[in-house]
């Protein structure tokens, strides 16, 4: 599964899109969850996501450093084709030291800064009516479909990087493979879904901290792995993770569905809003999914908290793609082989983990325990602690004129790993719970949300590191310092975040005709005080 790393962040949904078939109220119609389903195996089931997870990634993460140095001996090639063949070895290639010159590197920033952007539509696109087809046919169907995508993108990355006489900026229609299925972000965003359907609400956070841990495990041993292959020839790791990859295709073909495995709505407290269910879905055809975009934008525009978690993973998303930057940066500022930089990898794994692991679990439970605060109350200042890391991190990263501070620096980001799971539990609540029929627009809004932040943060970042080099080594660490300043500015947004506790009603609503005859508008109805509060805070 050729996820790219700016990608393989969790998704923590309940739904892709609204289960309009499944009003928990209605007494027409059989509970989502039956009793059996409180003695469900989901530990088992969880275990096997992860392991699932774990596998796609192995094969994913073998696949980033020779597949950077490909790139640039086959633009260092080109270079010296046309400027000084006599670097040119007898064997056909140019050495690796040779490479690192700023004509090279910039034109791999290029070449990478702009994949991140093609590879980004497609999920802008797509999230939507994949997810409304999760919902009828079920999660693993759509899964397995988006693995098939992810296979032919990397596939067809190959076959351009084989043949060196051909230009490889054609690696970039290799984003079209990614309408199979939607791309990464919804193939993890329903893999996340999966699990989401039968884990419990009080769990959430931790559970997807730990599917964070498994992750990190398969990227602490892939590089090591690629690494020591990549002695041996730069193709070697990349067919392997090909092949380790078709494992996890398999895998999903044969892993349970879950689609009906979802809880019912979560326990509530002392507060209520009112959140209205869309008519029966009419279909998946271009008006439908029109309806689809326009039921989710609505949606975002009734709640300003609601807005304003959405921005935080835009700006999220934004910043942290600054890390598919590290193997590059390292090589060229520390005149690093590359298979020599993609141990850095395994050290980021191995100490996030440990984060991850422990010390991001082990906060949640003092905030909750010593400190009395509720779930959300914990995992948002959980978040605004991570942004705070986070932004710290990335100072420090762009100073790191030598590596014992960029080791630093990356210890730090470690830190930060549980914004993304923590916000995402604080999003879900803010919409009423795991099974509230809003989960799906949210999810799907998140998806989109973020395939834009990646759009743009392809050729920002990258422009920025190309500009460093014009700036002198010194200067080379601009697009962390840059990232720095945009986590420094999401930490005053998640201050701004306030999500009270929420009992969730469901109400039906006449279809898009009645509303028009009636002259209504759909809106999300909200019986609480104010939701921004500077003094409260996924």
């Amino acid at each position: 599964m050729a996820i790219p790393r700016h990608s393989r962040e969790s998704y923590e949904a309940a739904t892709l899109l609204s289960p309009e078939d499944a009003d928990p109220l209605s007494p027409l119609q059989p509970p989502l969850t039956s009793p059996e389903k409180k003695g469900k195996p989901w530990i088992f089931l969880v275990a096997l996501f992860f392991a699932m997870v774990a596998i796609i990634d192995v094969g994913a993460y073998m696949s980033d450093a020779p597949k950077t140095r490909v790139f640039e001996s086959n633009l260092c090639l080109q270079y010296y084709e046309a400027n000084d063949p006599s670097q040119i070895g007898p064997d056909g290639n140019v050495p690796e030291s040779l490479c690192k010159i700023d004509e090279v590197q910039q034109r791999l920033a290029m070449i990478f800064g702009w994949q991140d952007t093609f590879d980004a539509i497609p999920g802008m696109l797509l999230a939507v009516p994949f997810g409304a087809l999760a919902d009828r046919v079920g999660r693993k169907w759509i899964f397995a479909v988006s693995l098939v995508g992810l296979q032919l993108n990397c596939l067809w990355i190959l076959l351009i990087c084989y043949f060196r006489s051909l230009p490889l900026q054609w690696v970039w229609f290799s984003s079209a493979f990614f309408l199979v299925g939607g791309g990464p972000i919804v193939a993890i965003a329903i893999a996340m879904t999966m699990v989401s359907d039968v884990c419990p609400p009080e769990k959430r956070t931790n559970i997807f901290l730990y599917l964070t841990a498994a992750v990190l495990l398969s990227e602490m041993i892939a590089p090591v792995i690629s690494s020591r292959m990549m002695e041996k020839g730069d193709w070697l790791p990349l067919l392997v993770s090909v092949g380790i990859q078709q494992i996890g295709v398999t895998a999903a073909l044969i892993c349970p569905e879950t689609l009906h495995l979802r809880d019912l709505p979560e326990p509530t407290e002392d507060e209520t809003d009112t959140i209205e269910l869309r008519p029966k879905d009419e279909g998946l055809g271009i008006k439908a999914q029109l309806g689809h975009f326009k039921s989710a934008f609505l949606f975002m525009k009734s709640d300003t908290t609601i807005m304003l978690i959405i921005f935080t993973f835009f700006g999220n998303r934004l910043g942290r793609n600054a890390m598919t930057l590290l193997i590059r940066y390292a090589s060229k500022r520390y005149n690093w082989e590359i298979k020599k930089a993609a141990y850095l990898l395994s050290f980021r794994a191995a100490t996030n983990l440990v984060a991850v692991a422990l010390f991001l679990p082990g906060v949640n439970y003092m905030l909750k325990r010593y400190m009395r605060f509720s779930t959300q109350l914990a995992d948002i200042w959980l978040a605004r602690g991570s942004v705070i890391v986070t932004s710290l991190s990335f100072l420090i990263m762009a100073a790191a004129a030598e590596p014992a501070l960029l080791i630093i620096g990356l210890l730090v980001y470690n830190l930060g790993t549980g914004y993304n799971p923590a916000m995402r539990s604080v999003a879900v609540h803010a919409v009423g719970g795991q099974s509230s029929p809003d989960i799906g627009k949210l999810m799907s809004l998140l998806a989109i949300t973020e395939s834009i932040g990646l759009m743009l943060s392809g050729p920002l970042i990258n422009e920025l590191f190309q500009k460093g080099m014009d700036m002198g080594s010194a200067w080379l660490g601009l697009p962390f310092l840059g990232v720095s300043f945009m986590f420094g500015l999401l930490t005053l947004v998640t201050f701004l975040i306030n999500v009270g506790s929420r009992d969730v009603e469901y109400v039906e609503v006449a279809s898009e005709e009645e509303e028009d005859d009636a002259g209504l508008t759909n809106r999300f109805i909200s019986s609480n005080p104010p939701l921004l509060d500077p003094q409260r805070t996924t």
